[in-house]
């Protein structure tokens, strides 16, 4: 028995064929829709979306040839799988059928058993077509999900590598600036502050930071408690990656000043600025981390922790980048863990009352 919901439209001139046919399709639980000839067929499937179309080949006016013609190229009912039904069955004819497009071809006189076979035959593939078609959307859907978290998680480039190869090989970058910038006495204050209040706080902080690093073609790398850690030359080389991090330091201090004026809490940063060379490349193996790592890393964060509060300190590497372009005031020469003395240097642009 026939799907009630399955519908198959009849196109046969004969009445009597016509009638026969139906009557078939009926008693075994299709849903039957009939016309008499191919003008008339074109409005029918205008309103409707037949399942199987069982169509004649000699009509008046429009031949059956000539519909399936204009159903095939139709993307709304090109899908649709037409049956031809007709007294010619020379070989030619069959064979002009199937370059029209058609599915199956039936010779009259007809047998009953046959119709029904051929029509059950063609519905179960439709259905299992609609089926794949459905899984494929559904796969395109979650395949188009994973994309976008990946692009979310990692910077667009390495992303892409893993979602065209699967892997993302580390990778020495010569020209880069890193940058740290720290919440100065976060850990202290945070122990009296609700964990909704704290983790607003910092979301709302790190989403601006965000938006300026994306401005200053910058890559924010990762958050390590409180603090941030952004630099430009990785996974993109970029000739004015000093530059662009400065600026970025810079308005990221603005940025907060600003935003004291009216938050319930004030904050205040330290940040540390330094230009090298490093590595970068993803660690771990269930959850992926794309990070970067050398002395360059090491001095930007030794930088952030001998700055002051809503002050730039940049190293003597990065200054010697940029003196001709910013305003700087050197400070005097500090003892840096593992370096020895070290010059430092403040921008002058950033500082802040």
């Amino acid at each position: 028995m026939g799907n009630k919901e399955e519908t198959i439209l009849v196109v046969e001139d004969s009445d009597v064929n016509r009638g026969l046919l139906a009557n078939i399709l009926l008693k075994h639980g299709y849903r039957v829709l009939q016309t008499d000839n191919g003008r008339s067929a074109l409005r029918v499937l205008e309103e409707n979306q037949p399942d199987l179309l069982l169509l004649d080949i000699l009509m008046p006016d429009m031949d059956g040839y000539s519909l399936c013609s204009r159903i095939k190229q139709n993307k709304l009912t090109r899908d649709i799988p037409v049956i031809f039904i007709s007294g010619l069955d020379g070989v030619e004819s069959k064979l002009t059928g199937f370059e029209l497009g058609c599915v199956d071809y039936i010779t009259k006189p007809f047998q009953v058993a046959e119709v029904l076979a051929r029509c059950a035959t063609q519905l179960k593939i439709g259905k299992i077509q609609h089926q794949l078609e459905e899984q494929n959307l559904q796969l395109e859907a979650e395949r188009k999900q994973s994309e976008d978290l990946l692009l979310q998680v990692f910077p667009s480039q390495v992303a892409r590598e893993l979602i065209d190869g699967g892997d993302c090989s580390p990778r020495l970058f010569k020209d880069v600036t890193v940058c740290f910038v720290d919440i100065v006495g976060f850990t202290t204050v945070s122990s009296s502050l609700a964990p909704e209040f704290l983790i607003d706080e910092l979301n709302d902080i790190f989403t601006g930071f965000d938006q300026i690093a994306v401005q200053y073609q910058c890559e924010r790398i990762k958050t390590i408690g409180d603090a941030y850690l952004f630099c430009c030359g990785v996974p993109e080389e970029n000739r004015e990656h000093a530059e662009n991090v400065v600026l970025a330091a810079r308005d990221m201090v603005v940025f907060l000043h600003n935003r004291n004026v009216s938050a319930k809490r004030q904050w205040q940063v330290r940040v540390g600025v330094h230009s090298g060379e490093l590595v970068a490349g993803l660690v771990g193996s269930r959850k992926n981390l794309y990070d970067i790592f050398g002395d360059t890393v090491n001095i930007a964060s030794r930088m952030e922790e001998h700055s002051l509060p809503m002050h730039v300190n940049i190293s003597e590497t990065t200054y010697a980048l940029l003196s001709s372009e910013f305003s700087f005031t050197k400070r005097c020469d500090v003892d840096v863990k593992g370096k020895g003395e070290v010059s430092m240097y403040f921008l002058e642009d950033a500082v802040l009352p």
